[in-house]
């Protein structure tokens, strides 16, 4: 859909609200969006994945009610590692089973990497980071 003839007119409605959950029977546009939701928006949401696009928190900030993506129980990618940004005020996370990259390096926080690697079959996993402070996003790109 991104690449394709109808793309122009689905940027136009990609983006909403609602639906705020998935559901096998949604068709069309309402499918497509809750997909980009959950792949470019989702921070918070129920324990049976009603999502919520209002909070920017951190993940003790979560209204009531609602959790961090990661934390619901039974989450489907629970024995895979979800590497994720687009949450800075969350900030690096670190756990055995997601990692958190935004750290805020447009608020003056850090651009953060990981790099993976693997020592004798056990991967290990260094976390680099430059500090920010001072720098705009546009400034950055132009420094790359």
């Amino acid at each position: 859909m991104l690449q394709g003839p109808d793309a122009p007119a689905f940027f136009q409605t990609m983006y909403g609200n609602a639906p705020n959950a998935w559901s096998d029977t949604l068709t069309g546009t309402d499918r497509l969006r809750v997909i980009v939701n959950a792949l470019t928006r989702l921070r918070f949401c129920t324990a049976q994945g009603a999502m919520e696009f209002e909070t920017k928190e951190g993940a003790d900030g979560a209204p009531a009610g609602y959790m961090p993506w990661f934390d619901v129980p039974q989450r489907h990618t629970a024995d895979v590692i979800v590497a994720f940004g687009h949450w800075s005020t969350l900030g690096w996370l670190g756990r055995s089973d997601v990692l958190s990259l935004d750290t805020g390096c447009v608020w003056g926080g850090a651009l953060s990497a990981l790099r993976v690697t693997t020592d004798g079959g056990t991967p290990v996993q260094e976390l680099i980071q430059v500090q920010c402070e001072g720098r705009t996003a546009a400034r950055l790109i132009r420094a790359l």
